[in-house]
């Protein structure tokens, strides 16, 4: 999401291109990035893929991307200049934004396709009945969800089974130590159901990296100081500066670098088929790609436990 505005085009086709030569085989994206959303940078993000794609073999890669959710309640305004404001999951507007995904990919075909979020007027029969439409016509593969309940899961789960269209196979929501919310409901959901968690900003918008509250003012460029400032309002308070500092001083003392310590606890959970940090710069891969395949030992995972009982879920 940082493609094509905190990261141009030929730094982000690099990292990328890193990436995949280590083994990543899984890069998400949305028909709204880059973020801050803009009229001049909406589809960037994906336009920007779309030149990766064009150096590797397009059978080794999962191209995810997202379409909107309708723009209200807080969201209100955020997307307005897209298609003019108007964003029903319906099926009018999913057959739009696919197409128009797909030119900007440059690809006859999208992996998984996902509801960026919940769409809670349109029926979800139509919903399903939509994406189920792109599966037949080979557009998508496979439809997910993204900032979804366990109960708008659950339904989806049941609606599809009752009416025989195309499952949701994934979802994608926010993930961290310090917003572990997935694990009240929404695990034992994906579990039962199948379904894949896609866990989201394991890194809690780069507080778990330890570059924020340790005494040195972290770069300007950094994300929460130059998203919307209601990011920094959930992410850059005291107990979510404090909470942050205890897991970063406990993967210090277990000699791991903070970064790979969060990513690596985040993939390891139970449900969790990918984590999905974001990189702004080359030299940020090497701490998330040592989390491939890293089993954290089980006294610094009751460590972790430990303080999460102490200081739940500081971040909203």
């Amino acid at each position: 999401m940082t493609f094509g505005g905190q990261v141009p085009e030929a730094e982000a086709v690099r990292i990328m291109s890193r990436a995949f030569d280590a083994g990543v085989n899984l890069f998400d994206t949305a028909e709204m990035y880059a973020v801050p959303q803009t009229p001049e940078t909406q589809g960037a993000s994906e336009r920007i893929l779309g030149a990766f794609l064009k150096t590797v073999p397009r059978d080794r890669v999962i191209v995810a991307t997202k379409v909107n959710g309708p723009g209200e309640g807080p969201l209100t305004g955020i997307t307005a200049h897209m298609r003019g404001g108007l964003s029903a999951i319906d099926r009018f507007h999913i057959e739009r934004a696919v197409e128009a995904s797909l030119r900007r990919l440059g690809t006859d075909v999208v992996d998984l396709y996902q509801t960026h979020w919940p769409d809670r007027v349109v029926p979800m029969a139509e919903q399903l009945d939509a994406l189920d439409r792109l599966v037949q016509a080979g557009k998508i593969r496979y439809a997910g969800v993204s900032n979804e309940t366990p109960w708008g899961l659950t339904r989806l789960a049941a609606t599809a089974e009752a009416q025989g269209t195309a499952a949701v196979v994934s979802v994608q929501n926010v993930y961290h130590m310090l917003k572990r919310v997935y694990d009240d409901g929404m695990m034992e959901v994906c579990r039962n159901e199948g379904v894949g968690m896609l866990a989201f900003s394991p890194l809690a918008m780069g507080l778990l990296t330890g570059k924020y509250g340790t005494g040195q003012d972290a770069p300007p460029a950094s994300r929460l100081y130059t998203f919307p400032p209601r990011f920094a309002g959930r992410y850059l308070h005291p107990r979510a500066l404090a909470a942050a500092g205890r897991y970063v001083a406990l993967a210090h003392e277990f000699g791991l670098d903070p970064t790979t310590m969060a990513v690596a606890w985040t993939a390891g959970r139970p449900g969790v088929t990918s984590a999905l940090p974001g990189v702004s710069a080359d030299h940020q891969l090497d701490a998330i790609l040592a989390a491939a395949g890293l089993d954290l030992p089980a006294d610094l995972l009751d460590a972790i436990d430990a303080v999460h009982r102490e200081m739940p879920n500081p971040v909203i």
